[in-house]
């Protein structure tokens, strides 16, 4: 059994489930008042002063890079995070939001795909029928009313995956060596000036944010943001990009019991045999690989 994969999978898994609290944080700040374009710009500033005050105070040698790879990390926040972010929530404004959800989470296609292509990763038959029956289970798990009202929205949607797919590619070839938390720290940084220039928030309004409203930014900052993409680089350099996007499906399971449990949600029986597919073809992968 290999240690390092299985430190990899546990990474990724963890990575996800913070991912999974993300539409929780979103629907009680738009509740709060607080607009896509708000959310998204004060998420990944807080997150990225968080990263920069903690790593100066607590280890000031991991804000260190390489030119080089500050590029790449700069790069995959801004045509990454900033990009998919923008195209994901541009494709609710034109979408059921369960469509948009399930457009989204196609992005383990693919990476499988094009990791094939590009980066050599072969996968065989049974683990293509693997991929494609834990797909199968997202679209039971995310099924519901499916509309949309033009084919931009369409397209948003299909691009916010394919966008994502690409930044897991990157961050897996060009990244592998990299200290995390440090590829973090740029990644965020970058998603936050992008965000912030596309988006263009009024920034005062931080200053009339109230305590709860706070929270919650402060909430999506950590749970949702430093943690899951630090978990989520740390475990692509220990595993396969097409793994790593099959174990990430866990993030919709987590996103639909944390509605259920906190939001009071109920999930139906279709729902339920979704998750019980998810599960199934996760732990049959795992299994299988080591």
């Amino acid at each position: 059994m290999d240690r390092k994969k299985i430190i990899g999978t546990l990474e990724i898994a963890a990575g996800s489930l913070g991912f999974g609290f993300l539409g929780i944080f979103g629907k009680w700040a738009f509740q709060s008042g607080l607009s896509v374009g708000e959310l998204l710009t004060f998420r990944f500033i807080l997150a990225a002063v968080i990263l920069w005050l903690g790593l100066f105070i607590l280890n000031r040698k991991k804000i260190l890079l390489e030119p080089k790879q500050i590029l790449i990390s700069a790069g995959l926040g801004i045509l990454g995070y900033a990009v998919f972010a923008t195209l994901y929530f541009t494709a609710i404004q034109g979408m059921s939001v369960g469509l948009a959800a399930l457009l989204l989470y196609t992005y383990p296609f693919w990476v499988s795909l094009l990791s094939h292509i590009f980066l050599n990763e072969k996968l065989s038959a049974g683990q293509w029928a693997v991929l494609a029956i834990a797909l199968l289970g997202v679209n039971l798990l995310l099924w519901g009313q499916f509309r949309f009202s033009d084919l931009g929205a369409l397209a948003a949607g299909l691009g916010s995956a394919i966008t994502y797919a690409a930044y897991i590619l990157v961050s897996a070839k060009h990244q592998r060596f990299v200290p995390p938390i440090s590829s973090s720290l740029y990644v965020i940084t970058a998603a936050a000036i992008a965000l912030a220039l596309f988006h263009q928030p009024r920034l005062d309004f931080a200053l009339q944010m109230n305590s709860h409203q706070w929270a919650l930014v402060i909430g999506v900052a950590t749970i949702s943001t430093i943690f899951p993409m630090t978990m989520m680089l740390a475990g692509l350099q220990k595993t396969k990009s097409s793994h790593a996007a099959l174990i990430s499906m866990l993030e919709p399971i987590a996103a639909a019991i944390a509605a259920a449990l906190i939001l009071n949600e109920s999930m139906s029986a279709l729902q339920i045999l979704g998750a019980t597919l998810i599960l199934c073809c996760l732990i049959y992968s795992i299994v299988r690989k080591h």
